[in-house]
């Protein structure tokens, strides 16, 4: 048996490449190959696939491709597309952004003829793209099976099913479950495969399906146990069930990517991947100390302030985090309760000083501020700003994007089957047209406060009292 995996373009207004692999369907190859699976993949969003990079350098020889910071994050490709009716209004280019079209049609023509085709999904409203790739394996491959799943397919089943011209849409993210899809889609022999196989899947994804790989995308939990109003990484697993892995697992994935695929950047996207650190990440970290490895550790999601001490703090700074952000989202303390009571204000203080403690400048640390939230005024957003302005960390504004399910997304009124055109952060659904001059100001703040930053003191030192006497990972190198 033959599958063919494909991760198709984001289509949005605007969008970043922050160390993101399609780790789910990674996993899924991972355990597909375990059953016997011949498995091809096609990730459009490949930034560094030498056919990619070729054919971008032959085509705009001015340009320098692959876009790539040190830390291998960087910019899409991206062209510009007519923008669905839904977004007519919006005072936006709309992008496709990923390999171009050309190039896709090219390495389907290539692909020998798959038994079933595997397709995933990232956020709801990135869609389109999801919808184009399908339309062009139908019309490369007719009638072959086509599966479709990812985030997307699991929050908004229905609209997939009525649209996307997959013909199963699953919702599950349990491997075993896939692969009986596969099997029923194929009437192909395959084998049963031990409990143990799909942990060893989620432990050791695919990577090696690419030929140039500059980071490793890091989930190391499944769901969340929080459950914030505007969140919804807890409606993606089964009954809402947060679980982890073992740290040693963890550490052998870490160890397995750097030595053998030559890996140094990893970046964690769990939701809360601070919670209970010393069962579960200061394990990792001390094991990392301990071989030697020279890594570079990112937080795009964002940490949990409440739960980082001293400890934490010298740990991340030793085994290379760099620049971690720290979610705050607003000061307002109403707002905080509101939503879920994750973090306040002086508790992002106090995890602001740790890490300065530790080594870090208050410049090099982010802090995650939201807007858009629903009935939230502006001169919250403002005085949020301000206030990680006053403690000398860099501001990232976060949009906010309904996630159907979720108490939010029943406050904003949206209906349940809104199109999912209409949870795109970028177009502040809850507010409409007449609002994006007032949302572009808030943004060019947050770009001038950040900006001010350079040569600014940052936060004052405090007593040293509010660290321990003795350094808590002194037997370390």
């Amino acid at each position: 048996m033959r599958a063919l995996l494909v991760n198709p373009w984001i289509c949005d207004f605007a969008t970043y490449d922050l160390w993101a692999k399609p780790l789910g369907l990674l996993q899924i190859a991972a355990y597909l190959r375990r059953a016997g699976v011949e498995v091809i993949l096609i990730d459009c969003l490949d930034r560094f696939a030498p056919r990619l990079v070729g054919y971008l350098r032959e085509k705009y020889p001015e340009r320098r491709y692959p876009r790539a910071t040190p830390y291998g994050d960087g910019s899409y490709h991206a062209e510009i597309i007519p923008k669905p009716p839904a977004y007519r209004d919006v005072p936006r280019r709309y992008k496709r952004y990923g390999m171009p079209v050309e190039l896709f049609r090219r390495l389907l023509r290539e692909s020998p003829q798959p038994d079933v085709v595997l397709v995933t999904s990232g956020l709801t409203y990135w869609y389109p793209g999801v919808f184009e790739a399908i339309r062009l394996l139908r019309e490369e491959f007719g009638p072959v099976p086509l599966l479709l799943g990812g985030i997307y397919a699991a929050l908004c089943p229905e609209h997939a099913r009525q649209y996307s011209g997959a013909d199963v849409v699953y919702t599950s993210a349990a491997l075993p479950e896939i692969l009986c899809l596969a099997r029923e889609a194929t009437s192909a022999r395959l084998p049963e495969l031990p409990p143990a196989a799909a942990e060893e899947a989620r432990v050791f994804p695919a990577y090696d399906l690419y030929p140039e790989l500059r980071y490793l995308t890091l989930r190391t939990s499944a769901g969340c146990p929080f459950r914030c109003s505007y969140c919804g990484w807890y409606l993606l697993t089964e009954g809402g069930r947060y679980s982890r892995l073992a740290p040693d697992l963890v550490g052998r994935a870490i160890e397995h990517s750097y030595l053998n695929l030559n890996v140094r950047n990893f970046a964690f996207y769990d939701e809360a991947l601070l919670y209970r650190a010393e069962e579960h990440l200061l394990p990792i970290l001390k094991g990392i100390l301990q071989k030697g490895m020279q890594c570079f550790f990112h937080t795009p999601n964002a940490l949990h302030a409440r739960f980082i001490t001293p400890e934490t703090a010298i740990a991340m700074k030793r085994a290379g985090f760099v620049q971690p952000r720290l979610a705050l989202e607003t000061v307002d303390p109403e707002r905080q309760r509101q939503t879920g009571g994750k973090v306040n204000a002086r508790e992002v203080e106090r995890a602001l000083f740790y890490l300065i403690q530790a080594g870090y400048a208050s410049r090099e640390v982010g802090i995650n501020v939201l807007v858009g939230l629903p009935k939230q005024p502006l001169t919250e957003v403002e005085a949020s700003l301000e206030f990680v302005h006053c403690l000398g960390a860099r501001i990232f504004l976060e949009e906010y994007a309904p996630v159907p399910g979720t108490p939010a997304y029943r406050e904003s009124g949206l209906p349940p089957d809104a199109d999912p055109l209409l949870h795109n952060n970028s177009i502040f659904p809850l507010y409409g047209p007449e609002h994006y001059a007032q949302f572009q100001r808030i943004k060019e703040l947050a770009h001038r406060l950040n900006r001010e930053l350079k040569g600014k003191p940052g936060m004052p030192d405090k007593p040293r009292h509010l660290f321990p006497a003795k350094d808590p990972l002194s037997g370390i190198n």
